[in-house]
């Protein structure tokens, strides 16, 4: 795992680029593909229990976490059920949160919120991405695979979850 400076240093393109060579989501990029969202990222620090986005929000930024850890939480009253909140995830170093907009453009499914210690994370916006796959299908290509196997894998740790479960 490639380190990033401390949160008062900013890192370079080329840093930031290698953290992201780490992350699975860009799994077998060029490094040319790494540098282009490199130059687009930026890089954000979160007190703890800051929320970074809020759910059924319209906002499409990708949020890889550096350090610390971001919590998933999911309020049921936001979409017409009852119940408490329930803590879906906890994401740690090179996870990553926001990847549904990549795929549908939809509002966020839950709220992303810092951790006890806080949070740092590398943001990309989700429209610099997609008029890149736009520019480099290639990219696009190896970007929706690498997305694709992430969220099969998902599925299949959700449906064995619930297998042994129940009775």
């Amino acid at each position: 795992m490639a380190l990033l400076p401390d949160s008062a240093e900013q890192p370079t393109p080329a840093e930031i680029a290698q953290r992201l060579a780490d992350v699975p989501l860009f799994e077998q990029m060029r490094p040319a593909d790494l540098d282009f969202l490199a130059h687009h990222a930026q890089i954000q620090q979160f007190d703890p229990a800051v929320v970074l986005s809020a759910q059924q929000a319209s906002e499409n930024d990708l949020y890889v976490v550096i350090r610390g850890h971001l919590e998933v939480w999911l309020d049921p009253k936001t979409i017409g059920s009852e119940g408490p909140e329930r803590k879906l995830a906890t994401l740690f170093a090179d996870e990553i949160a926001g990847e549904l907009a990549l795929v549908d453009g939809g509002v966020r499914s839950a709220r992303l919120q810092a951790g006890d210690a806080g949070v740092r994370v590398i943001c990309i916006s989700q429209t610099e991405i997609l008029n890149y796959c736009e520019h480099d299908p290639i990219f696009g290509y190896r970007l929706m695979r690498n997305l694709a196997a992430m969220l099969a894998l998902r599925a299949r740790l959700t449906t064995l979850s619930v297998q042994t479960s129940q009775p």
